[in-house]
């Protein structure tokens, strides 16, 4: 939210983290006279296994549809700059910190012990906001007033507006983070300590304030997965781990349900009821009732997403195979002037932009990374699952969202597949960071 010299910070910052990340690795080459070009073992390019040629292909892929293909199919280029450059720039970091990775001079369990923190104070701003909006409904708006002064009124005020049916929502784009919240939770499961759901709790209640169904939809799906995966493997393996995730899920529920009658006055139950409303009858002794004017809003949400996607499936058919590239759009139907680019349909849209064969290389990246940790990692079942967990969820709520070509997305790509490296190098090489390093 904050602008230095009319630049974001968010820009100035990865500048730093770039110039910081291969700095640092060329120092750590040059000092160490590891050959940067040879393709020998031991050399920078000769540590380069599949994930990192097939992170090449991602990369190069991004480049061309946000540069040649608009180009041929005549797509607007500083549309497919703006929308793709700032994804393509945060994915570029992949390779600094995979080499460093390998090399033991990053800490990646540090790492994940900082997210969780950060993650948490984060969750506590989400409820901060939220109970702050609900006792005073100004409380937002001065909240945000403050900040612009505290920045000499250079910054972007984050737009948190309320719903359909009156509720407050806190919906910034990087709530996504919050999911990464709850794959850090499951992936340190067998040694979370009681104050680990404490942390818990507040990411899952700070999800609730989103009121987003998407990211309801991305959480609670694959934790769905996750839970039961994890409870078979518990039964087999260890019976008290196997109680630990069974009195979890109870948590999650007894939290959930008790948040959304006693903290959320019931607008959660709303939401999840009018989640595939398309048609909304009005009821005249509800006239103004927060569950009739939220059914009203969704069903003209939802037949917007329906059209949307015929629009954007007519249009791919003129181009399948490559699409028409990052920044295009349907002429006749745009749902923002600032970015006609942005569509809610994420699948669709990027069916539209990449094509088939953009798409394949998405598909073939991750499962891939899958196929790699399963094949290199079959001691630590709960890394999988967590690593899986954190896929789906992120599939599933950018899918009626543009959250997923974005610098926040592109980030959790980023952390998603950095997790491969490291879930990969565990145990088997018995994996003991750090050197010295990061």
């Amino acid at each position: 939210m904050i602008m230095v010299g009319g630049v974001a910070i968010r820009h100035i910052l990865f500048i730093l983290t770039f110039i910081s990340l291969y700095g640092y690795t060329l120092f750590y080459l040059i000092t160490n006279r590891i050959k940067i070009f040879s393709v020998k073992k031991g050399s920078f390019l000769g540590s380069f296994n599949r994930i990192d040629i097939l992170a090449v292909i991602f990369e190069i892929s991004m480049l061309m549809s946000m540069t040649v293909i608009p180009y041929i199919k005549g797509t607007n280029l500083h549309y497919a700059y703006s929308e793709v450059f700032d994804s393509a720039a945060i994915f570029s970091l992949f390779f600094a910190v995979s080499y460093l990775i390998k090399e033991k001079q990053i800490n990646m369990v540090k790492l994940l012990s900082y997210l969780k923190i950060l993650i948490f104070l984060f969750a506590i701003g989400h409820l901060a906001l939220y109970f702050g909006q609900e006792k005073n409904s100004h409380f937002i708006e001065n909240f945000f007033s403050l900040f612009s002064e505290l920045v000499g009124e250079n910054g972007i005020i984050q737009k948190v507006v309320l719903g359909h049916g009156g509720y407050t929502r806190v919906m910034f784009n990087t709530s996504i983070y919050l999911l990464v919240g709850f794959f850090v939770f499951f992936y340190q499961f067998s040694k979370n300590k009681w104050y680990d759901y404490i942390f818990f709790a507040a990411e899952i209640l700070a999800m609730l304030t989103t009121m987003t169904k998407s990211l309801w939809f991305g959480a609670a799906g694959a934790v769905v997965f996750a839970g039961i995966a994890i409870f078979i493997y518990g039964i087999k393996t260890d019976k008290k781990l196997a109680m630990k995730i069974v009195a979890t899920v109870i948590f999650t529920i007894v939290l959930i349900i008790g948040s959304d009658q006693f903290v959320f006055d019931g607008s959660v139950t709303i939401r999840m009821n009018n989640a595939f409303v398309t048609e909304s009858t009005i009821d005249e002794d509800l006239n103004g009732d927060k569950a009739q004017l939220d059914k009203e809003g969704a069903a003209v949400s939802n037949t917007i997403k329906l059209v949307q996607i015929s629009k954007l499936l007519d249009k791919w058919k003129g181009s399948p195979i490559i699409g028409y590239g990052y920044g295009s759009y349907v002429p006749d139907y745009l749902r923002s002037k600032e970015a006609p680019f942005s569509y809610e349909m994420q699948f669709f849209a990027l069916l539209m932009k990449i094509g088939v064969l953009g798409m394949a290389i998405w598909i073939f990246f991750f499962v891939m990374q899958f196929i790699y940790i399963l094949k290199n990692n079959r001691k630590s079942f709960d890394h999988i699952i967590s690593w899986l967990f954190l896929l789906i969820s992120i599939v599933i709520c950018v899918q009626t969202n543009p959250l997923l070509i974005s610098f926040t997305g592109m980030s959790v790509i980023l952390f998603l597949s950095l997790m491969t490296i490291h879930i990969m190098l565990e145990e088997r090489n018995g994996y003991i960071c750090c050197d010295g390093g990061i």
